[in-house]
Formats: structure tokens, C-alpha cells, sequence
């Protein structure tokens, strides 16, 4: 499914979402930002924040990020959370910790962006001695 160039991930990821919501987020996955919506939803739907949370950070999209952690998403606070415990501290690019550093800071989320400072600067190696962190 993820390497076959020719179905459409959006027909197929609706047509697993009452069927496998984990082939579903994957469907809409492989479309990589055309169905970003569709991923959100059915991760919401289905409890798959720590799913939703790790495409967050790999996809670095602004537009993205505005849309989950806006004031009128009810599932914010468990990707957060997911965020700040699982995703960023997986994560070895300093390009999505800024991008997700940036996020929390755009959608004024103070107290979540001194959490996720917290756990990445201090209790992860790869950036402790990152100076724009």
C-alpha cells in the first residue's frame, strides 16, 4: 500500500476508517500533506495521538501545526502531551524541534513550551548544547 504509486491515499484511507483506522492513518500518511486533515481526524477519532504526534514533528508544517493546536481542537491536550513526551525526544533533527518549538510559541502555549524545553534540552543529549534552544 505505502509504495504503490497508483491508488489515490485519500480513497483509501476512507475507505479503511470504519474497517483499520491504523491502515486509514496510513493511507493518509503516504499522502504527505494532502490529506493532513483526513490524518488528524481519524487519529482524534481513534485515540492515535502518539501516531498524529510523530507525523506532526517529521511533517514540520506550519499550517499544520496551527490547525491541531488551535483553541477549537477538543484533542489538543493529548497531542501535547504525546508531543512533548514521545515525538520530540524520539526525534534527532533540529529542524523539528524549531519547527515544533516555533509552533507552541505561534499558538501561545507557554507553559507546554517550557515542558517540551525541559524534556528535550535537559534531558536529551543530542540537544543540550544546542544554543538557539
Amino acid at each position: 500500500m505505502i509504495n504503490n504509486q497508483f491508488y489515490d491515499s485519500k480513497v483509501v484511507g476512507k475507505y479503511c476508517e470504519e474497517r483499520n483506522a491504523d491502515l486509514a492513518f496510513t493511507a493518509y500518511k503516504r499522502a504527505w500533506g494532502s490529506c493532513d486533515i483526513e490524518l488528524v481526524e481519524i487519529t482524534n477519532k481513534n485515540f492515535l495521538y502518539r501516531a498524529q504526534a510523530r507525523y506532526l514533528v517529521e511533517r514540520m508544517s506550519d499550517e499544520l501545526w496551527n490547525y491541531v493546536l488551535s483553541k477549537d481542537n477538543e484533542h489538543t491536550q493529548q497531542v501535547i502531551d504525546q508531543v512533548v513526551q514521545i515525538a520530540l525526544p524520539e526525534s534527532k533533527n533540529p529542524d523539528e524541534v524549531s519547527c515544533a518549538v516555533k509552533a507552541f510559541m505561534e499558538a501561545d502555549k507557554p507553559q507546554h513550551l517550557i515542558e517540551l524545553l525541559e524534556k528535550i534540552v535537559l534531558h536529551s543529549s543530542d540537544f543540550m548544547k544546542n544554543k538557539n534552544l
